[in-house]
């Protein structure tokens, strides 16, 4: 059986598949080695992307190529033919890190030292060689028989001293992504630092610090602070916490400064003793109000046990009465007194005053209820505080008949009142108090029954028909207001009323046909009432076309303002069977961007035309990906991405495109992991732009703010069409929604 050959290498086998390529278990016969093959397809003529890919396989031979390091995948040879290029590598016998963490597993503590150590050495060797990875991560990790750690894959590893890095051009795993990495600016080691901080956390906690989609990981990792690992895992020292923060620092001179101090720091981490643990809530609030209750404390309570009580019942009182303490400095004192003395237990004040606040205690002398509130829980003495002022001014004006709607007023009422208004008389009272309400002229309606005759609607009759007026007179003699309802239906049948005064309706007839032939409708004006109603909208970006016959409406509103368009078609009597309208709806920061791109919007069912590949809403998971379909010139696609972050992620910065050709965008290919769809959920909207030349001279950060990038984009519009340059946008609503 004849031998598969590439190159100088015999194919034993297949090891796996991915979008770069193929890896093939090889045989070199001239030095009789076993080696991995890594093989790709030549790009055909004209393909950009494919060309581009193809630079960086060749790139990741020469940047690994430089490399001996034990902690690297060594890079054995390169060659090409007519339709294939290889690099020959290392075969490591061994899976990935990736593959180990997918199974939910989980290293101890000295195997997650030793993975970090081996890792960052390797790390350490090729930054000093000018190589920076710039997509370390645990799928390019790879664990050999022996336990040994390799660096795999440096295909879109930057060289130093390389031309091929491009500004404004994300490449790399999102989740492991350094902030500058994401927005597309240049980086240095200090990315790959990030990384192994990102693979730090995961091993330490099973999570990624930063998670979902491009968009919602490029805003965590650029605005957030991840959760410190310790509060995680139990199984994380707290001494990891430093480390880590100081990988995932957001501006690069702040992390550290190379992997060998990484690698100390965690080695350093593990064996220093923790921090002190902060002290807790409770000791705090307890030292704060020992200090004030004591010297009232001391003559309450003789027994010295209640002391330790004392510290444990502050803290309560600071908790659940935190909110009247900030109400009046008088009553934290008081409440603060009333925490100490919850060890006396045995006096009875206590006990009425829990059992009737309300009510209780009318008879001891007002100094006795002064102690047992006092000794009241913070629920018992917080309202007897609240109420006070508010009952100072009722007595006054409503001694007698406050008491019976409401049995909370007399606890706080002055010495002599409380006496009188705690008494269980106030129960009685209040249904007495309710038996004058029954007097409520409810039933005296009996009184407007004299009413209907005067309602019976004689006046209501003569509205009707004049001649109708006799025939009421004579069932008038019943006096129920119903009778002369039925009446009005047999009065119509009384037909010689009618004919004498159908002769006036009958002369009035031939006039509404004269209107009617008069009043011919217009032709409807198409192209005014579609510019009027692409102009309705006070937030929108539409396109309009029209014909004699019909007219189009195309673009993008904010939620609401559709309906603006609907009444801008009705008030010109356009017929809905003559209007078609493609709008979509939004929400989001997005209007101020409209005047910038009315100028050059596309007409309706013209080139560029874009279409959401699947159906919206796209769900959490799902890939985000576009196809597009170009103007019949050659032109730039420049994509961008608008958030509801109010940032622009720049997709495809003005690569060239045939004319009427069709392009994809956000497929999976080489080491781009495709857009996955995350939180935040709603509506983006998404602008392609085809101009004859490139829209910017100098390439844009990946990710900006709006408002920077709408001040660009201004500039670069205008410059484009005073050099009589041809440019068309088309605007794009993408919905996303929870699984």
């Amino acid at each position: 059986m004849a031998v598969e050959v590439v190159g100088k290498y015999e194919i034993r086998g297949r090891l796996g598949a991915g979008a770069m390529g193929t890896v093939l278990d090889a045989w070199d016969p001239v030095i009789e080695r076993r080696a991995a093959l890594k093989i790709v397809k030549k790009p055909a003529m004209g393909d950009v992307e494919g060309a581009e890919a193809m630079a960086r396989f060749k790139r990741e031979a020469q940047a690994a190529g430089r490399l001996n390091h034990p902690n690297i995948v060594a890079v054995y040879d390169y060659g090409e033919d007519g339709e294939n290029a290889w690099i020959a590598m290392e075969l490591v016998a061994g899976g990935t890190l990736k593959d180990i963490l997918d199974r939910g597993d989980r290293f101890p503590m000295p195997e997650t030292l030793r993975v970090m150590g081996q890792m960052l050495a390797g790390l350490d060797y090729s930054h000093k060689r000018g190589v920076v990875h710039r997509d370390i991560k645990p799928a390019n990790i790879m664990l050999a028989a022996d336990g040994t750690v390799k660096i795999a894959d440096f295909g879109i590893a930057r060289l130093e001293n390389s031309s091929m890095t491009q500004v404004g051009t994300v490449m790399g795993t999102p989740s492991y992504m350094a902030p500058e990495q994401l927005r597309g600016e240049p980086v240095d080691a200090r990315a790959d630092i990030w990384a192994s901080g990102v693979m730090l956390y995961q091993l330490l906690t099973g999570e990624k610090p930063f998670e979902g989609g491009f968009s919602s990981v490029m805003h965590k990792a650029i605005h957030t602070e991840p959760t410190p690992p310790s509060s995680l895992t139990v199984t994380a020292p707290r001494g990891f916490d430093a480390v880590i923060a100081k990988a995932l620092a957001k501006r690069p001179e702040d992390r550290w400064p190379s992997a060998s101090a990484f690698a100390e720091a965690i080695a350093g981490a593990m064996t220093a003793p923790a921090p002190a643990p902060l002290p807790m809530a409770s000791e705090a609030d307890a030292t704060m109000v020992s200090g004030s209750p004591r010297p009232a404390v001391a003559p309450a309570p003789p027994p010295p046990v209640p002391a330790p009580a004392a510290r444990k019942g502050p803290p309560l009182l600071l908790i659940g009465g935190g909110v009247a303490a900030l109400s009046a400095a008088a009553v934290v004192g008081f409440l603060m007194l009333g925490g100490e003395t919850l060890s006396p237990v045995p006096p009875q004040p206590p006990l009425t005053i829990t059992q009737a606040p309300v009510a209780a205690v009318p008879t001891p002398v007002s100094p006795t209820p002064v102690t047992p509130s006092a000794e009241t829980r913070v629920s018992a003495a917080q309202p007897a505080i609240e109420t006070p002022a508010p009952v100072a001014v009722p007595p006054a004006t409503q001694a007698p008949a406050a008491p019976a709607p409401r049995a909370l007023v007399p606890g706080p009422v002055t010495p002599a009142a409380p006496v009188t208004a705690v008494t269980g008389n106030p129960t009685p009272t209040s249904p007495g108090a309710l038996a004058p309400t029954p007097i409520t002229p409810v039933p005296v309606p009996p009184a407007p029954v004299p009413a209907p005759p005067i309602t019976p609607t004689p006046a209501l009759t003569p509205v009707a028909p004049a001649p109708l007026a006799p025939a009421p007179v004579k069932t008038a003699q019943p006096l129920p207001a119903t009778p002369p309802l039925p009446q009005l239906t047999p009065a119509p049948a009384t037909p010689p009323a009618q004919p004498p005064a159908a002769p006036p309706p009958t002369a009035a007839v031939p006039t509404a046909p004269t209107q009617l032939a008069l009043l011919v409708p217009p032709r409807p004006d198409f192209a005014a009432a579609a510019a009027a109603a692409a102009a309705a909208p006070a937030c929108g970006l539409v396109a309009a076309s029209s014909d004699e016959t019909s007219l189009t409406l195309q673009g993008v509103v904010r939620r609401g303002d559709e309906n603006a368009l609907r009444r801008a078609l009705a008030t010109r009597d356009i017929p809905l069977a003559a209007t078609r309208l493609a709008v979509q709806a939004f929400d989001g920061p997005y209007c101020p961007a409209f005047d910038v791109l009315r100028p050059v919007l596309a007409t309706p069912d013209t080139a560029p035309r874009v279409s959401v590949v699947g159906n919206m809403p796209l769900l959490k998971g799902q890939l985000l990906r576009f196809d597009i379909t170009m103007p019949d010139w050659p032109a730039h696609l420049y994509v961008a991405y608008f958030m509801s972050s109010g940032e622009v992620a720049h997709l495809s910065p003005s690569t060239p495109q045939a004319a009427g050709a069709t392009v994809r965008l956000g497929e999976p290919r080489g080491n781009f992991p495709g857009w996955e769809v995350d939180e935040p959920f709603g509506t983006d909207l998404m602008i392609a732009v085809a101009t004859e030349r490139p829209l910017f001279t100098t390439p844009r950060p990946v990710v900006e703010p709006q408002a920077d990038y709408l001040a660009a984009l201004s500039s670069a519009l205008n410059a484009a069409r005073q050099a009589g340059q041809k440019v068309a946008v088309r605007p794009l609503v993408v919905e996303t929604a929870r699984r």
